[in-house]
């Protein structure tokens, strides 16, 4: 069953996911509205929604041609769904101007609240909590009700899993429960209705998974991910006060992603391509020039941006791991292609010097250990060799010798790639290469590598 979920969640982006639950969360929420089990009218719910999307995209296509930036495709309506599903459906002229309001500072947070073209805040929420302190209208936080959790719940657990973050969101699950039972302790209220009102009857999974999840604002390594879980676990609790300022579910993302942006690197950088060629099979070496040097360990990896007429499901977002070392100058990509690729693939395969793309979000915890003396086995197979030509790279570039066993499987000879990369950490770091072809029925007869899949055995046989 796990397999088959996760073969499904693996074909689609993590974009088009969100956007998936929150269209059938809004959905779910009609119909119970039509059934009176929501205080308002399906009507109202799906002529907000609208109106929300309208004044978001609007936004959005604004800003981005004034500050001349590639618009994520999928972003615009996840920012206007997450604000549908926070904020009461309008009633009156007023509660409209709320909502549009809300939707402008939302879309105008990704381009004006940021810092070296990186915003800080997650749009929805540093949204409400603006408007909270100078309108005076605050998000009702709707979704978070007894009726609607069997959805969210549904929901979350495929974004969660798709994510990878089930260790982050565990960390602010009991965080939160723990803090919530601390303080119903210490300020003499009812555990049990304090716990069932967390549980059942407020945001806090919806919350977990769809905005306290967000990967832009997130810090980039896992060390640093699970603290930003303890403080946004600690502050989502409804008891935590300031003087008068209690916190709220929005103040609490927003002072975590203040943190998040404090210990993350800083900067979106801007790639002009200088030139790309085939190193493999169906592989192409991409060798970008940033607007600015970028600081990152080898093995991390990056989001990029595309813009492109017509985008798939797919949307214009990818994450690849860098090839590069931060000794090089250049970013370098290594990117298989498929004959019936997505839009997203068949634009990167069109790109020129005269074209640019976008790169930000550095992060990863797949990086050399700090101790030089740790003996390492690198495992990799096809295009999944990137990662460790950074690594390479970097000690080469630093003299930097270490005690690697690297095993390189791929399916034909033709598909091998950096090879030049790989050779040089042969005879410069003493690394032992072992390269392994799977297709044991078409083994050329000048074959004098390894042959069959890595496994236990042979990684026994080789490795001292």
């Amino acid at each position: 069953m796990t397999k088959f979920l996760d073969y499904f969640l693996d074909r689609i982006t993590m974009y088009r996911l969100v956007l998936y639950v929150l269209i059938g969360l809004i959905g779910i929420a009609a119909v119970l509205a039509y059934f009176h089990q929501l205080s308002f009218s399906p009507v109202a719910l799906l002529l907000s929604t609208a109106f929300l999307v309208v004044v978001c995209w609007a936004t959005n296509w604004l800003l981005a041609a004034i500050f001349k930036v590639p618009a994520n495709v999928e972003s615009v309506y996840i920012t206007a769904l997450i604000l549908a599903l926070i904020i009461d459906p309008a009633k009156s002229l007023a509660d409209l101007q709320f909502l549009g309001w809300t939707a402008i500072l939302a879309m105008s947070s990704k381009y004006v609240i940021s810092l070296y073209n990186k915003h800080l805040f997650n749009p929805a929420a540093i949204a409400v909590v603006i408007t909270a302190f100078t309108l005076k209208y605050t998000a009702s936080w709707w979704v978070g009700t007894a009726s609607m959790l069997p959805a969210v719940l549904i929901g979350g657990f495929l974004l969660v899993r798709k994510l990878r973050e089930e260790r982050i969101v565990s960390i602010f699950l009991l965080t939160s429960l723990v803090t919530i039972c601390i303080a119903s302790v210490v300020q003499g209220l009812s555990l049990t209705k304090e716990l069932q009102q967390l549980l059942a009857e407020s945001p806090l999974f919806f919350f977990a998974a769809i905005m306290f999840t967000e990967p832009l604002t997130m810090p980039p390594t896992q060390k640093l991910r699970d603290i930003y879980a303890l403080i946004v676990g600690v502050l989502f609790v409804p008891q935590m006060h300031v003087g008068p300022i209690y916190s709220t579910p929005e103040l609490a993302l927003v002072i975590g992603n203040l943190y998040s942006y404090i210990v993350s690197p800083k900067h979106k950088v801007m790639l002009k391509l200088r030139r790309k060629s085939t190193i493999a099979s169906n592989i192409v070496d991409f060798v970008f020039k940033p607007s600015h040097r970028l600081a990152f360990e080898p093995g991390q990896y990056m989001e990029f941006t595309l813009a492109h007429s017509r985008p798939d499901s797919r949307g214009n977002r990818r994450y690849f791991t860098l090839a590069s070392s931060p000794t090089e100058d250049n970013l370098r990509l290594g990117v298989r292609f498929y004959p019936e690729g997505s839009s997203f693939k068949r634009a990167l395969s069109r790109l020129n010097n005269r074209t640019t793309m976008l790169a930000g979000q550095i992060a990863g915890d797949f990086t050399l250990p700090k101790d030089p003396g740790q003996k390492l086995v690198f495992i990799a197979g096809g295009i999944g060799i990137t990662p460790y030509r950074s690594m390479l790279k970097y000690l080469i570039d630093t003299q930097e010798p270490r005690d690697i066993v690297l095993f390189y499987a791929n399916k034909t000879p033709d598909e091998i790639a950096y090879t030049d990369v790989l050779m040089q950490a042969q005879t410069q770091l003493g690394t032992k290469v072992f390269y392994t072809l799977t297709d044991t029925e078409a083994i050329p007869s000048n074959w004098r590598g390894l042959t069959g899949r890595i496994n236990t055995s042979m990684i026994g046989k080789l490795v001292p």
